[in-house]
């Protein structure tokens, strides 16, 4: 790789993980082709990018931010990169649920998440969270049920004056 082209692609790597609310390192040793291709297009699908990169061009990537210590990760052959472009916890999952379909070829080795480095142990339990859609799903349901109960004390004592009012109004007519 010449010289102009390993700048362009730290610049590019740079810029993917500076874009990414997730970064996750993975040592795919034993995957064929065609499983990398299936793994990309699943991703794809989800707003998650997938990339091999060398170890030496991600860590130039990653050099002189908060999250350098990332780079301790980056060992070994050639390493595929998650970026989770969208959504964190869609990430992990996603590369959680791809792991349990191929345990023996994927091995999580740490990542980037809020701009700090983590190790593959922090990623798993990224991968546990509610997704960004469960949680607004949770909030929406929270926010309802705390307005039906607001409603439903408004409207008890009203009905009470109501049905006191009616009441009064009976026996008003039956002395009358």
């Amino acid at each position: 790789m010449l010289r102009a082209e390993k700048e362009t692609s730290v610049a590019t790597l740079s810029d993917e993980v500076k874009r990414s609310q997730a970064v996750l390192f993975v040592d795919y040793t034993g995957m064929t082709v065609e499983e990398v291709t299936n793994l990309r297009k699943k991703f794809r699908g989800q707003e998650i990018g997938f990339r091999v990169v060398k170890n030496t061009l991600m860590k130039r990537a990653i050099a002189g931010t908060s999250y350098e210590g990332a780079a301790k990760a980056l060992k070994g052959a050639p390493t595929g990169v998650v970026f989770g472009f969208k959504d964190p916890v869609a990430a992990a999952k996603a590369l959680f649920e791809a792991l349990k379909d191929m345990p023996e070829h994927l091995k999580v080795k740490g990542g980037i998440f809020e701009n700090k480095a983590i190790s593959a142990k922090e990623a798993e339990a990224l991968s546990k969270l509610p997704s960004r859609e469960e949680l607004i799903g949770q909030i929406i349901g929270m926010a309802l049920g705390v307005g039906s109960k607001v409603i439903g004390q408004i409207k008890n004592p009203a009905g009470r004056i109501v049905g006191a009012i009616e009441a009064k109004a009976k026996d008003d007519k039956a002395e009358g």
